[in-house]
């Protein structure tokens, strides 16, 4: 009789140490925060919170690194967690005021970091600074080149990682109209996708297409959160155009894509395109090394309004302040003094240990 009733804890033991332990990472008000990247202490990526903040397995982690670019990262431990709940605290960032004058250009210096991860491990790292100027009248974006950057690849991955990266690096860093005003105002974007805003109270709105929930808006504090599933988005989109041969590519790699960006506002809740503070954008897909995942994090850290005179200055004057190819601790000196979040310590090694390999 001993016998079987210590089998049978045993077999509990073993289905309640099986079972998916879930996590919710959530801001100061409560509210789920999408988007959180969570790695083990090593700095291999478990995954990605969804809509409500949530990642429903932490795969048997002890240590959980958890970061965001909106927020200040953290090093926590599951066993110490209260329902499994994880609060994380806003990250400011200070960008100056700019006066409006009468100059064609709109400057916005980001600052980029690129992430490739290949089956969770992190297989390609590139930081740097790219300058970039829209023209409002014109309606047209021009790109100084990122060439102020440290990068560190698997050379077994080639070109194709690392052009991947770049590619993206540059859609991610895009001066552009925010997306979020498309939608709350009803724009042709949305009216042609059937997107709309549905208010849920205290300037929160929940982003709806035909088939359900794909983003939220936030408005608090002369800020707005904007975050969408954008892959749902995009494959509903293929859908109305009839692009069936690129919706059931997407549906048999398991595509996804998400992202999230912040920007200031009014009290209206309008912004303009030297508003923004921070894109992230998330891409993943089953590709034929395994599960490719490319995280993009763009920040603003300068504006202003220039002619091309001085958008052309403004290019030399980066490229001789800093060199072509940056070691991390100078791009390091970089992120201080425009106050971008430091690397955590976990991620720092990880991408340190890519570049002895």
């Amino acid at each position: 009789m001993m016998k079987k009733m210590l089998l049978m804890v045993v077999a509990m033991t073993t289905i309640m140490s099986a079972k998916a332990q879930k996590i919710e990472v959530v801001d100061q008000e409560g509210v789920g925060i999408p988007l959180v990247t969570v790695l083990t202490e090593d700095g291999n990526i478990i995954g990605t919170t969804n809509l409500n903040g949530v990642l429903n397995d932490i795969k048997g982690a002890e240590r959980l690194l958890v970061t965001h670019v909106a927020y200040k990262p953290q090093l926590i431990t599951v066993a110490l967690l209260k329902d499994g709940r994880i609060t994380m605290e806003d990250q400011d960032y200070g960008l100056r005021e700019i006066v409006v004058m009468p100059k064609p250009y709109i400057y916005v210096e980001t600052y980029y970091r690129a992430y490739a991860f290949i089956n969770d491990s992190l297989r390609f790292y590139q930081a740097g600074i790219m300058p970039n100027a829209y023209d409002e009248q014109a309606d047209k974006v021009y790109m100084g080149s990122s060439d102020n950057s440290c990068g560190y690849f698997c050379p077994s991955l080639g070109a194709t990682v690392t052009w991947g990266a770049r590619v993206m690096e540059f859609k991610a860093g895009r001066v552009g109209k925010c997306i979020a005003q498309n939608i709350l105002n009803n724009g042709k974007t949305a009216k042609k996708y059937h997107i709309t805003a549905e208010s849920t109270g205290n300037n929160h709105w929940r982003i709806k297409n035909a088939e359900g929930t794909v983003g939220k808006v936030e408005r608090e504090k002369g800020t707005v959160n904007l975050t969408m599933n954008a892959s749902r988005a995009q494959m509903y989109a293929n859908k109305v155009d009839g692009q069936n041969r690129l919706l059931k590519m997407r549906e048999k790699k398991n595509y996804e894509y998400q992202f999230t960006e912040r920007f200031n506002c009014d009290a209206e809740g309008n912004s303009k395109v030297e508003d923004n503070v921070m894109y992230c954008h998330h891409w993943q897909w089953d590709g034929g090394k395994g599960r490719m995942r490319f995280i993009i994090e763009t920040y603003a850290v300068d504006r202003g309004y220039m002619n091309k005179k001085d958008f052309s200055a403004k290019k030399k004057e980066l490229k001789k302040k800093y060199a072509a190819v940056m070691p991390l601790s100078k791009l390091e000196e970089y992120e201080q003094s425009h106050g971008i979040p430091a690397l955590s310590p976990t991620v720092r090694q990880a991408v340190l240990k890519l570049k002895k390999q």
